[in-house]
């Protein structure tokens, strides 16, 4: 069972919403329970991410699809897999940005490599591509 948790000043722990509520009922008084502390990932910062590859997509000629404009810059960016196919061929995959597939601070660092990538390869400004989108967020 998973369960949203905020901090409080005391140092203990309530349900952040009352989903979150009705599933601590279940839990008998006095029980021990175990639980792994994770802070989720940011969803603002997800879809800032995506307005900078729509950002990039819309400023650039090489691509004529965007998924595949955030699969090359997220492979160059270092965050990809490297598996054999059934020919043998070395075959590179992007990783997963889901948010069960990588942790906010991975998610930062990603997104600090893909700025350092469009400078690189689409000789776009850091500076502005960053000022741009915080525009908008």
């Amino acid at each position: 069972m998973d369960i949203m948790l905020i901090k409080q000043w005391d140092g203990s722990f309530k349900p952040a919403y009352d989903s979150d509520y009705q599933k601590s009922k279940k839990i008998k008084v006095d029980s021990a329970v175990s639980c792994k502390i994770t802070k989720p990932r940011n969803i603002k910062f997800h879809r800032k991410f995506f307005a900078l590859m729509n950002l990039v997509f819309n400023n650039q000629e090489h691509y004529i699809n965007i998924d595949h404009l955030r699969r090359d810059l997220t492979i160059a960016s270092g965050y990809y897999t490297k598996s054999k196919s059934i020919t043998g061929e070395e075959v590179t995959e992007a990783k997963s940005i889901s948010f069960s597939g990588m942790s906010e601070i991975e998610f930062n660092e990603l997104y600090t490599n893909i700025l350092i990538s469009i400078e690189k390869y689409f000789h776009f400004d850091q500076d502005r591509v960053r000022r741009e989108i915080e525009q908008h967020f």
